[in-house]
């Protein structure tokens, strides 16, 4: 009888069509440094957003739905203290949402149900919230946000940069030289297409005349993980975007890119292994590395700034939102772990993962002239949309 005290509430009362949808799940989690909260209905789920009066959390309205489900659990993640229990005002559901400190909107957007591992899953709304300092808090919502957001927006101001100058970006090709990376089954080499792939967006990027591109590595060599880091803290950029393309062994089906910020615990077990790998490309060095552990050491204990995880965490985003509009993602596409080539502790930082060279699908389109010109392109309008460039 436990069981059946579980159930939702409500659900087999008041079944006539022109009741409204029912709220059936309310998850709060952390993504890729972002905190993420999903409602799951069972009907399109639309909602507002504004400011409590007392300027301390959210309020969550949303519209012609009914709570049924049980109190949401766990109820404190990320930016958000706590959630209020659901009230029910007519046909709308509102939801107080506590929290440490204020944050805005990064993005918000549907999913459709689908059939996943664990079972049939039904509509959702996507939030997603990042920190922001209370002035930007307050413009944010002078008046309620309409949910979902027609695109990736961001409310708080792009990164401020004087009107005379350039902005530095740093393009790192993964791998090169006596480390070939990834290997495709038709032999085909990561640093290959790395290196391709990043020669475009480059080209992309100097014909607008907005930038200053530097490359890690401008040809087949080898550049340890620190030193590329160095360059990049040591020409003060703006932005350091490495590319990189993965390799699942015995996987052909796997597909898709991945968008990777730095944290110090992934979010999953695959970017944690994907990780370790790439942590490893150093040892294919002399033992000239040894002499570098010290500077590692420093650049990782000095990771502390939320600015530039901020700010990484907001490039990544719209490095994600811009490549979904060209090529297929992996589920769950923006994704954090612990990478040695992220740990600038004074650069937003992001890893960009092609797809898998695994996949024929992926080997083919990445090694294409028009595959490597579609991803450029949604790579270098992520750029500008970061910097506040109109497309």
């Amino acid at each position: 009888m436990t069981f059946i005290a579980l159930l939702l509430p409500g659900a087999f009362a008041g079944t006539a069509a022109a009741d409204p949808a029912r709220v059936t799940r309310l998850q709060l989690g952390l993504n890729a440094g972002l905190t993420r909260l999903v409602v799951e209905a069972s009907g399109p789920v639309e909602a507002e957003l504004s400011a409590q009066p007392d300027g301390l959390g959210l309020s969550l309205s949303l519209t012609d739905l009914r709570w049924a489900a049980p109190p949401a659990q766990p109820n404190a993640a990320g930016l958000v203290a706590a959630l209020g229990l659901p009230v029910q005002n007519g046909g709308r559901t509102d939801i107080a949402i506590d929290l440490i400190e204020p944050a805005v909107v990064e993005r918000a957007f549907r999913l459709e149900p689908q059939n996943g591992p664990l079972g049939p899953s039904g509509h959702r709304l996507v939030i997603d919230l990042r920190p922001a300092d209370p002035q930007a808090y307050a413009a944010a919502f002078t008046a309620p946000v309409a949910l979902p957001l027609p695109t990736t927006v961001d409310i708080a101001p792009p990164p401020a940069h004087g009107a005379d100058r350039k902005y530095t970006i740093v393009l790192d090709p993964g791998h090169g030289g006596q480390d070939p990376g990834a290997i495709s089954a038709s032999g085909r080499h990561e640093k290959d297409i790395t290196l391709a792939v990043a020669l475009a967006v480059a080209n992309r990027l100097r014909a607008t005349g907005r930038y200053h591109v530097i490359l890690t590595r401008d040809r087949d060599r080898f550049v340890r993980l620190n030193d590329r880091v160095a360059l990049a803290r040591q020409h003060e950029a703006a932005l350091f975007l490495s590319i990189h393309a993965d390799s699942l062994r015995g996987d052909r089906a796997t597909s898709g890119a991945t968008v990777y910020t730095r944290a110090d615990a992934a979010t999953d077990l695959e970017a944690e292994a994907l990780a370790l790998r790439e942590n490893r490309a150093d040892q294919l060095a002399d033992s000239a590395a040894d002499r570098e552990v010290d500077d590692v050491v420093s650049i990782l204990l000095d990771l502390a700034s939320r600015d530039t995880a901020r700010l990484s965490g907001r490039f990544a985003g719209l490095l994600t939102a811009s490549m979904s509009d060209s090529i297929a993602l992996r589920r769950n596409a923006m994704r954090a772990a612990n990478f040695r080539v992220l740990s600038a502790p004074d650069v937003p930082s992001a890893l960009l993962e092609l797809g898998y060279l695994s996949n024929p699908g992926d080997e083919a389109l990445l090694f294409s002239e028009s595959g490597r010109s579609r991803l450029a392109a949604a790579a270098v309008a992520a750029i500008d949309r970061y910097f506040g460039v109109a497309p």
